[in-house]
């Protein structure tokens, strides 16, 4: 990689190891001096192909959703819904008009999605309502050095073909630079930091304004290196450094919807290949709160419900829907035009759509709040200790006061993430050598999680018996 003297995205974010690998950059870069490919750990980060940045540009910076001085995501959504007179604000959603929880009722299709199938039913509607010409969604490549890219959908057929989650490195250069030059109104569906340079990027380029009908985000907790996957495959006897193809999101009907498996076929092309599927309980689960091949940026997050979205997607995690193994979706609405859509077609037979209280969107991601808004003050100051640069976030919103254990706890789980990206290389890819590698921080997390949740259960008594009150108490 070529050094250069000027600001860039380089000195400034992947230089501080805060770069998610969005490509928005490499987009917009009037030089093309930019480009985003893998580094050593599994994670997409941006490059520079030449020292051709002129001074002063910054272009790249003005559009990356880590670059410390950008407007926050309480600015976007103030310019982008605050103008709506039924606009409605919490701090922990960002503005909305209003949620609903539900499913496609069309048969097959719930069970190929990655929860109720709301996303892909809205993106199929956007289509045969001729609201867009091109979905821009995520799907599977016969490519195995990408795996999972964005691609452009033209008809509902397409669309279907990319339904599910994807917990898999993608990025947005390639098909930022297809909408620039390529006439059509677009829905694009993405990630929170992904639909926040989306936004940036829009701002700055009037052809991507004009484009872009629609930022359909989903609710994000953590993104996931490649290793994740790998080690996914090893955990169900798979082999890691022949993984073919994966896909996430395998529903069971013995299962309940929050333990779906990851199924993969690893092996030569000219061997006989294995396949395997391997659940949340038996072990991804564990690696996933424990922050296994977490993307460091993904620490300095603060936007669990994509508040830049016209519309935000999740999983229904409550406890009367969790127990469903067909999955349960909940879409949150902050754009005018999609409300009266969903409104409509929620007489259609097709969907299955409901309100939902917004203490109710809230409590289906409290995990995910509690990751991002709970535990990032903590995550920033350890940082800061170690003198190292971190993106300014809404501290305002992250109140939460954390015990002794919960701070130990954050603490060893940044130490994990960190550890397990550079054990996963040094035990190439043995899953028997990265267990015994982690064995000591495994240790501590154990042990702290223990305590903290011993901790929690006076608190978690009061709540329910909370909300059971609140639950009785006739409507004013």
């Amino acid at each position: 990689m070529t050094e250069t003297k000027h600001k860039s995205v380089i000195t400034e974010v992947v230089a501080n190891d805060l770069c998610i690998g969005c490509g928005t950059c490499a987009a917009v870069c009037p030089r093309h001096s930019l480009s985003v490919a893998f580094n050593q750990y599994g994670e997409y980060t941006a490059r520079m192909e030449a020292d051709a940045c002129p001074h002063g540009c910054r272009l790249c910076l003005s559009v990356c959703p880590f670059f410390e001085t950008q407007a926050n995501e309480d600015v976007l959504g103030e310019d982008l819904f605050g103008g709506d007179a039924d606009i409605q604000h919490t701090p922990e959603t960002g503005y909305y008009l209003d949620a609903f929880v539900g499913h496609t009722n069309v048969a097959g299709r719930r069970r190929r999605s990655a929860s109720g199938g709301l996303a892909t039913w809205l993106l199929e509607t956007l289509l045969r309502e001729n609201r867009v010409d091109y979905v821009i969604c995520v799907s599977a490549t016969a490519d195995s050095d990408k795996r999972f890219q964005f691609t452009v959908c033209r008809t509902a057929e397409e669309v279907r073909a990319g339904a599910g989650s994807c917990y898999y490195p993608v990025e947005m250069s390639g098909i930022l630079q297809h909408i620039a030059a390529h006439e059509g109104r677009y829905a694009v569906i993405a990630l929170p930091c992904f639909c926040k340079a989306i936004r940036l990027a829009m701002k700055r380029l009037g052809v991507l304004q004009q484009r872009i009908a629609y930022v359909l985000g989903l609710v994000c907790g953590q993104a996931k290196s490649a290793f994740f996957a790998e080690y996914a495959c090893a955990l169900g006897g798979g082999d890691p450094h022949r993984l073919n193809r994966v896909e996430f999101r395998v529903k069971d009907p013995d299962r309940p919807a929050s333990d779906y498996g990851l199924k993969f076929v690893s092996g030569a092309a000219d061997s006989k290949q294995q396949e395997g599927i391997v659940f949340q309980t038996q072990g991804v689960s564990q690696a996933w709160g424990r922050r296994y091949f977490t993307p460091t940026a993904c620490g300095f997050c603060d936007d669990v419900f994509a508040e830049a979205a016209d519309a935000c997607f999740m999983d229904a995690w409550l406890p009367r829907y969790a127990r469903d193994w067909q999955g349960h979706s909940i879409l949150l609405v902050r754009q005018r035009q999609i409300l009266e859509l969903v409104r409509a077609c929620a007489k259609d037979r097709s969907v299955t759509c409901r309100p939902l209280p917004i203490r109710e969107v809230i409590a289906s991601q409290r995990s995910g709040l509690r990751s991002k808004r709970g535990d990032i003050r903590h995550r920033i100051r350890i940082a800061r200790r170690a003198r190292r640069v971190v993106p300014a976030k809404r501290l305002a919103k992250c109140t939460v006061r954390l015990c002794l254990v919960r701070k130990r706890l954050v603490q060893v789980q940044s130490l994990v993430s960190q550890q397990s990206r550079r054990q996963w290389v040094e035990s190439a890819k043995d899953l028997s050598r990265f267990v015994e590698a982690m064995a000591p921080c495994e240790k501590r997390l154990r042990r702290l999680q223990f305590l903290w949740k011993i901790g929690r259960v006076p608190g978690a008594v009061l709540r329910r018996l909370r909300n059971r009150l609140r639950d009785r108490r006739p409507p004013a």
